[in-house]
Order: structure tokens, then sequence, then C-alpha cells
């Protein structure tokens, strides 16, 4: 048995666990805060800024887990192949994929720091 691997799938769900959890309650924090406002209507900038609040936490939070997704793999790649025969042979493969996987990392970053620049000038105009 690859005791590396069940290592790493422990690592991999308590840190999923904690992000969620950190996600979860910043999102329950701003509903509260809207829900405290009780029968008074808010003004459109108010619901406005609580809107882009709400899309820069989600964002955020997308960003950390496409960064999550991409560590945990290439660690359970890494763990999987680590006594395995067919390790060298399979080297360009998982460079690729490492390769590929990053560049989706940097495209989600940059794609929310579009949104956010974007989301920014909604907020002052």
């Amino acid at each position: 048995m690859n005791y590396v691997f069940v290592t790493q799938a422990q690592e991999a769900a308590k840190q999923w666990s904690e992000l969620s959890t950190a996600f979860f309650q910043q999102q329950a924090r701003l509903f509260q805060g809207q829900l405290a406002f009780g029968t008074t209507a808010r003004d459109a900038r108010g619901l406005t800024a609580d809107f882009i609040q709400t899309t820069q936490q989600a964002d955020e939070f997308v960003v950390k887990t496409v960064r999550l997704l991409d560590a945990q793999c290439a660690q359970f790649l890494d763990a999987a192949l680590h006594d395995s025969p067919a390790r060298e042979s399979l080297a360009p493969v998982v460079a690729g994929y490492k390769s590929a996987s990053q560049a989706v990392v940097t495209a989600v970053e940059q794609l929310t720091q579009a949104r956010k620049a974007l989301l920014e000038k909604a907020r002052v105009s």
C-alpha cells in the first residue's frame, strides 16, 4: 500500500474542509449583515456594494480552490508514481499535465483580476 498517497489524501481532505468552511463562514457573515437591517429598505448603492463584496469573495474562493486543486493533483501524481517503475516513462506526461494545470490556474487568476477591476469601477460609478 502506498502510505504517501493515503497521507496526501488525508491532508487534501483537511485542506478542502478548512477552505470551504472559511468561505461559507464569510458568506454567512455577509448575509447576516444584510438581515440585520430588518425591514428597512436598502438603497441601491448599499445593495450594489454588498453584491460586489459577495462576488469578490466567491471569486477569491474559486481562485483558492483552483490553486488547491492544482497543488493537490500534482502531489497525488507524485505520490501515486513514487515507487512506480513507470515513473520515468510517464515523466513527460506528468510534466505536461502540471504545465497545463498551472496555465489553468493563471487563466482563472487573470479572469478574477479582470472582474475585480470591473467591479471596482462599478463601485466608484
